[in-house]
């Protein structure tokens, strides 16, 4: 566009020259090139001048569109000791996470999270940094959006509001570890909406679990593959529904279904269904969720896995900071007493091999603590873990009663 404009302009000139009567002299004819030289560099300049200007109010559209964010937890806990070789204390900076969200159109966003955990790659043995999201969506109306990359998969109670200030206790819920792997992730493309204003709607195709990682101790949790290879070539389906069917109340039922079992082998598929919601009435609340577990063809898995594995929590929850004492910079406070009882059993009606089922997978959980959120972005939280299993004399326990302490915030 620059060198047509310059020659267009030297063009005129030359033509100006030829068809004027009045240049009566070599002289005069240097004197008008000479002016025309000078107007075309004052040109010149002002056309960079725009250019730039223009770059520089696109890149501050863009950057105008783009919010950071994040959440993190830094945890106190004392282990007890019962036999297993897993008491002591422990500091845990557990996880930094920092989000990145862009407007790039106004029916395009795209979203991503890149987390530390315990210390990122320098904290040893479980130090790590990876892309919990990345995915661009296209809202195309309010019933229909499409959504493609790295995405959390839409199943139970936390995997999608996994942050600190979204559930009372220092930890998740064991079943929300081990039947439903948090954080779990996985690439793929999916569909999204509001049916209705109570009804909304998560559908997707996603790589699939690697269940040559599942084992009794820990359930699914490690048959998340990561994105380096998918061992079993196969898609999974997941999808979840939202219904609001009253004030206070929100209620959630969530499927996934895939073939978990490594390519050339026959197909093992893994099906997790669950079901959670949540009431509140005046300073109360009543929380619960329930998760099972059918795994199609397990011997060629895991023989200490069951057919069958489920579990379930169930939670009371009581806001108790009375409305005097929010005042000043506490206006905005809260303070809630808390207590949840789980169980969750990986053998469920026992293992694959009898000789390997064993009462130390049919696991309980009570927790009873407390949150204190100064502001509603920032939560302290203290609560203890009485731990218990139905396993023989001689077995060796999966877990431990633990004291934590944690400092949740998000930004």
């Amino acid at each position: 566009m620059k060198k047509n404009g310059l020659a267009a302009t030297v063009l005129v000139g030359v033509l100006s020259l030829a068809a004027s009567s009045r240049a009566d002299s070599i002289s005069d004819l240097q004197k008008q090139v000479d002016e025309l030289k000078g107007k075309v560099q004052e040109l010149q300049p002002q056309k960079k001048t725009e250019t730039g200007a223009e770059k520089s109010s696109y890149l501050k559209g863009l950057w105008g569109n783009t919010n950071i964010s994040g959440y993190g937890e830094l945890d106190y806990i004392f282990t007890k000791e019962n036999g297993n070789g897993n008491g002591g204390n422990t500091l845990d900076p557990h996880r930094v996470v920092l989000n990145v969200t862009s407007q790039l159109a106004d029916w395009i966003n795209f979203n991503s999270e890149l987390e530390w955990e315990h210390g990122g790659s320098d904290g040893g043995a479980d130090g790590s940094i990876s892309v919990e999201q990345a995915y661009l969506t296209f809202r195309l109306s309010p019933a229909f959006n499409v959504k493609s990359g790295v995405m959390l998969v839409p199943m139970g109670a936390i995997n999608q509001n996994h942050e600190p200030i979204s559930f009372y206790s220092s930890a998740r819920p064991a079943l929300d570890r081990f039947l439903i792997p948090s954080t779990w992730q996985e690439m793929g493309v999916g569909i999204s909406g509001a049916l209705h204003n109570k009804v909304d709607y998560q559908l997707m195709a996603v790589t699939g679990l690697d269940g040559t990682g599942f084992d009794g101790e820990n359930g699914l949790r490690e048959g998340r593959q990561g994105f380096g290879k998918d061992s079993n070539r196969n898609f999974a389906v997941t999808g979840r529904v939202d219904v609001r069917p009253i004030q206070n109340m929100t209620t959630s039922v969530s499927l996934y279904s895939g073939n978990s079992a490594p390519s050339g082998s026959q197909s093992a598929y893994t099906t997790i269904a669950a079901f959670d919601g949540r009431y509140r009435l005046s300073d109360f609340e009543l929380a619960g969720e329930y998760v099972h577990v059918y795994q199609d063809h397990p011997e060629l898995l895991n023989t200490e896995i069951g057919r069958n594995m489920s579990g379930y929590w169930v939670e009371g929850a009581w806001h108790a900071m009375p409305n005097a004492w929010k005042q000043g910079k506490l206006a905005n406070a809260d303070t809630v007493l808390f207590a949840r009882y789980s169980e969750l059993n990986t053998q469920d009606g026992g293992a694959v091999d009898p000789s390997k089922t064993s009462g130390r997978f049919n696991r309980n959980y009570t927790t009873v603590g407390v949150s204190f959120l100064p502001v509603p972005s920032v939560a302290i939280k203290a609560d203890y873990q009485f731990f218990g299993d139905k396993r023989t004399a001689g077995e060796t326990a999966l877990d431990n009663d633990k004291f934590q302490v944690t400092v949740g915030f998000a930004f």
